[in-house]
Order: C-alpha cells, then sequence, then structure tokens
C-alpha cells in the first residue's frame, strides 16, 4: 500500500501526466479540425481513459498536499489554489454527467414548452409479440467512430444484436454499382422548378415541374418522356417533338414524337421546357448514401449503417438523421421480430412555455452586419400563473428555475428565433466556486509570505547586493528619414486641398462611419505598405490618383517579389505600375495565374501563387479607388438602414435635385481640380461636407472624434515606436552584456537614462492604445492586430514590473516589443479598426481579454530571459567572473517569477472567458480550439513551474531550455488556432495557410543555441568539478 501511494503521488507521475495531458488535447484539436467535433470527442474528451487521467492527477495533488502537510495556515494560499483544481474536477464531472443543453426554437406569435437536445441519440424498440423491448443510447458518430451503438435484446426467438458499422456524413441516396442489381439510368432534368439529379430503376416514375419522366413503366398513360433498355443501350420516346444538342460541337437535330430514340452522353436533350442529359447507364446498381461534400451537401442528413443479427440471420439497412432534428424511424423485421431505430436529437419537455411576441434585429449602419438581436418574449408558468414579459438578447439571458435561455441565433426570414438552453445549475455553481478559490490562491501565493514567488523575489534582492554594480552607459538614438524622391503629376493637389479630403465621413462595408483620411490610409498601406508614399500623405496620393489616373497608372508602385511574375509583368525592379499588368490592348497578364491560384486552398499554393493572389488584391484595390467607388459619402435620407452611396451610384428615394448632387457633384469636384480651378473645388468640396451634415447627422460621430482619429492615423505611432524600440533595447542590452563580461566598465548613469527613454516610450505606447480604444469605442484588443499591440504593451509592462530586480529585463523586453510591434504591421495584419460581432458587444471583452492576452506578455518575458540565458550558457567559462554566474541565477529567478504571474492570468483569464460563454452561449467549457489550446499552454507552465521537483530535471539549463520552448505552446493558441484550425475564435476556418519561413529558422536558431549551451554547461562543470579536486 505505502508504494501504491508513492507511486500515485511521485512527482514524475504528475509531471508525465500533465505533458500527457497537454499533448492529448493538442492533438484532439486537429482530429476535430479534420473530422469534426463528434471524433475529437469519442476518441479523447469523452473517453474513459482521458476522465482517469484526471482523477490520477486528482489523487496525486491530494496525496501531495497530505505528504507535505499542506493543511495549515501558513500554507493556506498553496492548499486553496491547489484545492480549487479538485473543486473545478468535480464541477465538470457534475456538467458532463447530470447537466444538458439544448435549442429552442419559436416563430412569433407562437409558444413552446419544449426543447431539442443538442446531444444525439439512437433510439430502438423491438417488439415480437407481447415482448418488447427499448434502448436509448448517447452517440459521437464520425468517420472515425462508426461503431458508437452497440445494444442486444432477448427476443422470444433468441438474442437479437444489432450494432452500427458504418458512418456517412452529409449523405443522399444515390444509385452505386453492384453486382447482383438492377439496371439503371441516372439522368439530371431540369424544367422551371430547377435542375434535379436522378436515378431511376425499371418501373420507377418522377415527376419535373408538369412533367412525368418514366423507367419502363407497366402503363405508358401520359408520360412526357419514356425510358427503356434495348441492347445494353438506354433509349427515349417523347411525347411531343424533341431536340438534341451536342454539346461539345453545338450540332443539333430535331426528333418526331412517339419515336425511339438512343441516349447518349454529353447531349442535351429539349422536350418543351423540360432539359434532360444521360449522367449514366448501370447494368447492375443498388441505392445507397453516398457522402456529398461541400456546399451541396450542407444541410444533408448523415447515414448510419446497422447490422442485425438473428441467429443464423442478418439484416442490413441505413438510418438517417442529423443534429437538431427528431430522429426519423425506420422500421425493419428479421424472423417475425419487429426493431424501430431511429437517429438524431431528443425532445425535452420543460414545465412551463415560452411566447414569441417578436424577434428585433439591427444592422450596422449602411450594412447587412448585425449589429445586435434581441427575442421579446412572455414567460408564462401555469404551475404558479405566472405570466412575465422578458427580453433575451445577447450576453443578456433569461434564467428561470434552473433554466436559463441565452439568444443564439434567428430565421432567415426574421421571423423567428433559436435559443440556447442549458439546465446545469450545480455543475456551473461548483465550478464557479472553484474559479473563485483558484482567484483567491493564486492572489494568496503572490502576496504572503514564504510562498515560492517571495522566496523569488528575496532571491533576487540577494543576488542583486552581491553583484557589481553594472552600469554607466553612453546612449544616442538616432533615426534617418527617408528621402523623398520626387513624383510629378500634370495638376498639382495643395496640401489644404488634399486635407479637406481627408475630413469629409466615408461608411466602411461593415457600416463604420470615420474618416475618408482613414480609408485612404488603408488603400495606400494595401498599394504601398507603408501610410506615405514618396512624402506625399495618404490623402493626396488617394485625391491625385483620381485627378490624374493616367499618370498614377504609370509610377511603380505595387510591390512585386517573386522573379517569375516580374518575368511575366517584364519588369526588372521591385515595384510595378498599374499599366505593367495590362497588355496593349488591355488583356489582363497575369489573369489565368491568378484563377488558378484562386483555386487552390491557401495552404497548397506555392509562392508564386501566393504573390499573385496579393498582387491581385492591389490591383483591385487600385482600380476601386481610381474610380471612386469605395468613396460611400452620400448618405440616402430615405434608406432604413442608413446607408450611404458612392458617388454615380444609382439613387432612390431622392428629391430630383438631390439626385442630380449625388450623381455629379463629386464629378465635378475631380473635374475642378483637373482644370486648376482649386477655389471652385473648395466650394464643390463644402458642398458634399453640408450634405453629409444636413443627411447623416443622426449617425456621425463627433468632429472632436474626427480629428483625432486622423491624428492617429497621421501620426502612425506604433509604426513609428517600432524601430524605437529596437533599437533602444538593442543598444542597452549590448551594453549591459558587455558589463556583464567586464565588470570593470561602468555605464551607470547613461543605462539609467536609456531605461528613461522606455519608459517615455511606454506612456507614449499607452496612449496610443487610448486613442484607438477612444476611436473605435470598444477596449482595442478585439482583433488579430489590436490583440497584437496589446501583448506588445503587456510584455513591455511586464519588464518595467521586473526591472528593479533587473534592468536587463527591461533591456530585453524593449526589444522585444519593436519585434512585436514589427510582426504587427506585416501585410498579414490589419490595422483597421472594425465594428464589433453582438456576442463581444460585452464588458467581458474588456475583462477577459485583456487579462488573458496580458499573460503573453509576461510568459513572453520569460521567454525571453530563458533564451538569453542559454546564451549566456553557451559563452560562459571558469574564467567568468561570480556575477556571470550570479545573472543567471538572478535572471532564471526572474523568469520563473514573470511565468508564475503569466500562468496566473493565463489562467484567470481562460476561466473568466468560460464565465463570458457560460453568460453568451449556456456553457461554460465546450473544447473548443482556443479553449483547449489555453488549457495545453495551462499544462505545459503549470509542468515548468513544477520541474524543481523531478529528478533529473532540476538544473538551470534546462529550466531555461524549457521556458523558451514552453512558449511555443502560447504562440499556438495565440496564432496556430486563429489560422490552422477552426472554431469560433479562428479566422481562418481550418483551412491552413503555409508556415512562414521564419518559423523555420527560429527552430534552427533556438535548437542550436540550447545544444552548445548544454554542451558547453556540461563541459564547464565537468573542468570546475576536477580543479575541485585537484584543491
Amino acid at each position: 500500500m505505502k508504494k501504491l501511494f508513492e507511486f500515485l503521488t511521485a512527482y514524475w507521475l504528475m509531471g508525465s501526466l500533465l505533458l500527457f495531458l497537454a499533448a492529448v488535447l493538442g492533438v484532439a484539436t486537429f482530429i476535430e479540425n479534420d473530422f469534426g467535433t463528434n471524433a475529437s470527442k469519442a476518441l479523447v474528451y469523452n473517453a474513459w481513459w482521458f476522465e482517469l487521467v484526471f482523477v490520477i492527477l486528482a489523487i496525486n495533488m491530494l496525496g501531495n498536499l497530505i505528504k507535505f502537510k499542506s493543511f495549515s495556515l501558513k500554507k493556506l494560499p498553496g492548499l486553496v489554489f491547489h484545492l480549487s483544481f479538485l473543486l473545478i474536477i468535480v464541477g465538470a464531472a457534475v456538467t458532463r454527467y447530470i447537466g444538458y443543453e439544448g435549442v429552442m426554437h419559436i416563430r412569433e406569435g407562437e409558444e413552446s414548452s419544449d426543447i431539442l437536445s443538442s446531444e444525439q441519440f439512437v433510439n430502438v424498440k423491438v417488439s415480437d409479440g407481447a415482448y418488447s423491448d427499448t434502448d436509448e443510447e448517447h452517440v459521437l458518430y464520425s468517420v472515425v467512430s462508426p461503431n458508437e451503438y452497440s445494444g442486444s435484446f432477448s427476443t422470444p426467438k433468441g438474442k437479437l444484436k444489432l450494432r452500427s458499422t458504418i458512418y456517412i456524413p452529409q449523405a443522399m441516396s444515390r444509385s452505386v454499382e453492384k453486382p447482383g442489381g438492377k439496371q439503371v439510368i441516372n439522368l439530371v432534368l431540369s424544367a422551371a422548378s430547377g435542375r434535379q439529379e436522378f436515378s431511376l430503376f425499371e418501373g420507377d416514375e418522377v415527376k419535373v415541374g408538369e412533367h412525368r419522366v418514366a423507367f419502363n413503366p407497366t402503363q405508358e398513360n401520359g408520360q412526357t418522356i419514356v425510358l427503356s433498355v434495348k441492347d445494353g443501350m438506354p433509349y427515349y420516346k417523347p411525347s411531343v417533338e424533341a431536340s438534341m444538342m451536342q454539346m461539345q460541337t453545338g450540332t443539333s437535330q430535331t426528333f418526331a414524337a412517339d419515336s425511339l430514340h438512343k441516349l447518349f452522353n454529353g447531349v442535351l436533350y429539349s422536350i418543351a421546357d423540360l432539359r434532360m442529359v444521360l449522367s449514366s447507364y448501370v447494368e447492375s446498381a443498388v441505392i445507397e448514401p453516398v457522402s456529398v461534400e461541400g456546399d451541396q451537401g450542407r444541410g444533408l442528413p448523415d447515414a448510419i449503417k446497422f447490422v442485425a443479427e438473428l441467429g443464423d440471420k442478418r439484416k442490413d439497412f441505413f438510418v438517417f438523421g442529423k443534429k437538431d432534428v427528431l430522429g426519423q424511424v425506420y422500421t425493419e423485421e428479421i424472423d417475425g421480430v419487429q426493431f424501430e431505430v431511429s437517429y438524431g436529437t431528443k425532445k425535452i419537455h420543460i414545465p412551463f412555455a415560452l411566447h414569441l411576441n417578436k424577434f428585433e434585429l439591427e444592422r450596422y449602419p449602411g450594412s447587412e452586419s448585425p449589429s445586435s438581436f434581441a427575442s421579446e418574449v412572455t414567460l408564462k408558468d401555469e404551475r404558479t400563473g405566472l405570466v412575465e414579459n422578458r427580453r433575451i438578447f445577447m450576453n443578456n439571458i433569461l434564467n428561470y428555475h434552473g433554466y436559463r435561455f441565452f439568444q443564439s441565433s434567428y430565421d432567415m426570414d426574421e421571423k423567428g428565433t433559436v435559443l440556447s438552453v442549458n439546465r446545469d445549475w450545480w455543475g456551473t455553481m461548483l465550478t464557479y466556486a472553484g474559479y473563485l478559490l483558484l482567484t483567491l490562491g493564486m492572489f494568496g501565493a503572490l502576496i504572503a509570505p514564504n510562498t515560492r514567488f517571495r522566496q523569488l523575489i528575496k532571491r533576487t534582492s540577494e543576488i542583486y547586493k552581491q553583484k557589481q554594480t553594472l552600469t554607466v552607459l553612453l546612449f544616442a538614438l538616432m533615426s534617418t528619414p527617408l528621402m523623398a524622391i520626387e513624383i510629378n503629376p500634370p495638376h498639382a493637389i495643395s496640401d489644404e486641398s488634399a486635407e479637406a479630403f481627408g475630413q469629409l465621413w466615408v461608411q466602411d462595408n461593415g457600416g463604420r462611419m470615420k474618416p475618408l483620411n482613414t480609408l485612404n490610409s488603408e488603400v495606400l498601406r494595401k498599394l504601398a505598405k507603408h501610410h506615405t508614399f514618396k512624402g506625399w500623405s495618404a490623402d493626396k496620393v488617394v485625391l491625385s490618383m483620381m485627378v490624374d489616373p493616367a499618370y498614377w497608372q504609370t509610377v511603380p508602385m505595387i510591390t512585386v517579389k517573386h522573379d517569375d511574375l516580374k518575368g511575366q509583368l517584364q519588369i526588372s525592379g521591385k515595384k510595378a505600375a498599374f499599366k505593367d499588368f495590362f497588355t496593349p490592348k488591355g488583356q489582363y497578364k497575369i489573369r489565368e495565374l491568378v484563377e488558378d491560384s484562386y483555386r487552390k486552398r491557401p495552404a497548397y499554393r506555392n509562392k508564386l501563387e501566393q504573390e499573385a493572389v496579393k498582387v491581385d488584391e492591389q490591383i483591385n484595390v487600385f482600380y476601386m479607388s481610381q474610380m471612386g467607388s469605395l468613396l460611400r459619402i452620400f448618405p440616402q435620407p430615405t434608406d432604413q438602414q442608413a446607408s450611404w452611396l458612392a458617388p454615380g451610384s444609382k439613387s432612390e428615394g431622392f428629391s430630383h435635385e438631390d439626385s442630380l448632387l449625388v450623381r455629379n457633384l463629386f464629378g465635378m469636384y475631380i473635374n475642378a481640380l483637373s482644370s486648376g480651378n482649386v477655389i471652385e473645388g473648395n466650394q464643390y468640396m463644402t458642398a458634399i461636407a453640408n450634405y453629409q451634415s444636413k443627411y447623416g447627422s443622426e449617425i456621425l460621430p463627433s468632429e472632436v472624434r474626427k480629428d483625432i482619429e486622423i491624428f492617429y492615423n497621421n501620426s502612425s505611432l506604433f509604426m513609428s515606436l517600432m524601430p524605437y524600440f529596437l533599437v533602444l533595447g538593442l543598444i542597452l542590452l549590448f551594453f549591459q552584456l558587455i558589463t556583464l563580461v567586464k565588470p570593470q566598465l561602468q555605464f551607470k548613469w547613461l543605462i539609467k537614462g536609456g531605461l528613461l527613454l522606455v519608459v517615455v516610450a511606454f506612456a507614449l505606447y499607452t496612449l496610443g492604445l487610448a486613442i484607438r480604444w477612444y476611436i473605435s469605442g470598444h477596449a482595442p484588443w478585439s482583433n488579430g492586430y489590436e490583440s497584437m499591440l496589446y501583448i506588445g504593451w503587456s510584455t513591455l509592462l511586464a519588464g518595467l514590473l521586473f526591472s528593479k530586480q533587473s534592468p536587463i529585463a527591461l533591456s530585453v523586453t524593449s526589444f522585444f516589443t519593436g519585434i512585436i510591434l514589427m510582426v504587427a504591421h506585416l501585410s498579414w495584419m490589419n490595422p483597421e479598426i472594425t465594428n464589433l460581432v453582438p456576442v463581444l458587444k460585452s464588458y467581458w471583452l474588456t475583462i477577459h481579454v485583456a487579462i488573458i492576452v496580458a499573460s503573453y506578455g509576461f510568459l513572453a518575458l520569460g521567454a525571453l530571459l530563458g533564451f538569453l540565458n542559454l546564451i549566456l550558457f553557451g559563452i560562459k567559462s571558469t574564467k567568468t567572473n561570480k556575477a556571470f554566474s550570479l545573472t543567471i541565477e538572478e535572471l532564471s529567478s526572474i523568469s520563473e517569477m514573470t511565468m508564475t504571474v503569466g500562468l496566473y492570468l493565463l489562467t484567470i483569464g481562460a476561466f473568466l472567458g468560460g464565465v463570458w460563454a457560460n453568460e453568451s452561449w449556456g456553457r461554460y467549457w465546450g473544447w473548443d480550439p482556443k479553449e483547449t489550446w489555453s488549457a495545453v499552454t495551462i499544462l505545459i507552465y503549470a509542468f515548468m513551474l513544477h520541474m524543481r521537483f523531478i529528478p533529473g530535471m532540476k538544473g538551470l539549463t534546462t529550466f531555461n531550455f524549457w521556458s523558451v520552448i514552453g512558449f511555443s505552446s502560447v504562440i499556438m493558441t495565440y496564432l496556430g488556432v486563429n489560422y490552422y484550425l477552426a472554431g469560433m475564435h479562428s479566422y481562418a476556418k481550418g483551412d491552413p495557410v503555409p508556415i512562414p519561413s521564419f518559423v523555420y529558422y527560429t527552430i534552427v536558431v533556438v535548437a542550436v543555441v540550447s545544444f552548445f549551451a548544454y554542451y558547453n554547461e556540461s563541459k564547464v562543470q565537468k573542468a570546475l568539478l576536477e580543479e575541485e579536486k585537484k584543491e
């Protein structure tokens, strides 16, 4: 028993299970991406062995709490922290086995007291005379888990065994060639009712519109077409005159009515308004379900093949069903024993009803994008006589007697609502209690005495006192502006005209109202990859492109990197002009390349095809900018959606005067500038601005917000800070490392001055985020670009917080912040400010995302310090001074502290995300890839922070190595999930983009540095050991 206890409480077992669990969860997300949610649940999340891992981890945790006598006031923070996980596991078990979810669909004017379960079931009823038996089993069918159901029934005639063997997703019954079948003619028929595919066996008849088509009917009674087979060849007989057209050659022929004619492939037959094409003729076929991929299969049911066995008799049959639909009953029989089988959701009755009074949907102005949607319902409970009006909308639930109703979706005609329903009071409360204890335990671990975190702070202070003062710095930060190359369009655009142009309001495709300066900046960034072009502002460039379109079509501004693409365009430099993409006859030179590239999934495009897609986007943006089709600057006074129109658009509901203004005014403005009449042009510009104020004032932001947004655009604050942080961090780090190797070189005051400059830059960074928050009206971490900015900010914050323990931490984070800002401004990051989707309109966006993304900054600092330490291990020797070794220990301690804070923030953020999900969708955990990878990251960092207890993993070299490679889980959580896995948090819907080449270089660099760190540290330790022996 003692050995079993020691085994179950061993730290190596804990570490192994944490890594095993992390690996399994990571694999499960790819299973879900490739095979569906049911596959990941069947193989991993709902598997018995997966739950056993949690049970063993709980036993291990509880055993160690007992072993180390943690049930004391002195160790209360650690005790509370670890016990919270046990409570969370218990809450998850209650949710898993007791709670349930479903959906309720209600049309306006109707009421419902039934929900459909979110889980699928196989229901079986077996009967034989007086004998009757039933079975219901929850199933998780997928292509990798087709054997989910297996049942046995003891009937009077013996044991009936029923099992599922094959799963076919998005299935449709079609003819399949198979021996022992019947001859079949496969046709495509189309009439006024649309195009349809049919498989006709002998004796079958189908109706398409007003036409009947039959294959060897027992009696001919007015069919439009009668099909037959003669000598292995299909024939048709039309009841009226028919014609045929050879689709390859275009030749046609007419046939008389009531005459027999051969049916050929590749021929279009016309009989009145009926069109017919022969797909195939098969001499021996059967009807079986086949999977229909892509959009054509969307909405089709799944098919399950069952095998029934009774004695020596067997029967195979298919059952159709799908999620959120009650299963259709299929009745079969063997030797007089009848059994009914269905697959689908099940109906759950609740003790009260909801009546839908009205469904309301609001959209962003001028857009089809929903701003919010809500259900006005009446709650009716006959048990208590309650009749109460309620409103359900996103992030605002209806909670009644343990049932929670959430606004989930709506009918296409906007006359019906779909509500998610959840009943899991105990599971939710236990889990929330675990979250609360976890948070208290984390804060206690950070501030209570005698905790590991406080010990690390104490140790770093001791090291700092032991070390010699490392600094006096000579610092100079220089920036060299790029020389602007003159461009000379025929008509000069004054700065005043460009500025007035940028002051106009414009409505983007998402309905956001913004200064035209913002749109112009977006256009120029797309074309020239910068907010200015050869010294010209974005406003000036875009306006000049419309005034002098022919000139700008000759200006090289579109970047072309691939040599093969340059060859097709016949250019030698890195920049191409718009006209370079067209032949003298106006043909698009890269049309075939672009079309071929778009046909391929992004992951399968080569470098040339990737660049062709990017360049094609730039060509289209250039053309639309010159045509003015992006400029939705004219409000429609009578439009209920408050949509705005581009110049020259067809206008409806306008007065005659306003209609002329919308069609012609902007063109008159451009013509005035083209003719050099600036005064007249300014008058037209004023008229446009007055028109916007007159008809669009209700949805226009304030003039102050406009001015601040224009300032934000023109300053390009974050892009300007990028080289500042890079250079400043690199120079500081350089001098600090020199001082580390050569203690006699002192740079004290200049390093302090450099660190002060970092603080100033941090203040500017914070100001930039605050401005973006004010402009957008929501927290600036709602998309990829904003979250990257916030990670940079939180990384720098982490460096500032730990700079007292070691100034090197701030230097490293300054440099890394510059890298983050550089990545944020790469072409695949979109800096555009956009409206929020309804679910993000919540205070949880500010809390959850802020905490979880801030954790990435602290974990990044841990990784950076770990990498720096690996470099120091690589250059360490027996001759290096004591301060060198103390610095490694100091940075390792700081790294552990930053990772502790990062892990705490990540854990709290993940659980707050669970609370948000529960408030929005009715469940706090759903194994979404982002949720799962956050759990993977938590497990990996939990392992790293417990490595000091595991034999063989206690060394500083190992700890720093893991602090570097462990950060890869953060990168996967933040970026990998978004672009490589399908889920609610994803941008690419599981259609992976190519892995950037710098990733491979990074892996190689880390591998080489780590190898030399381990090798050199081993060599140094051996040399020191030999010296000790000599002494």
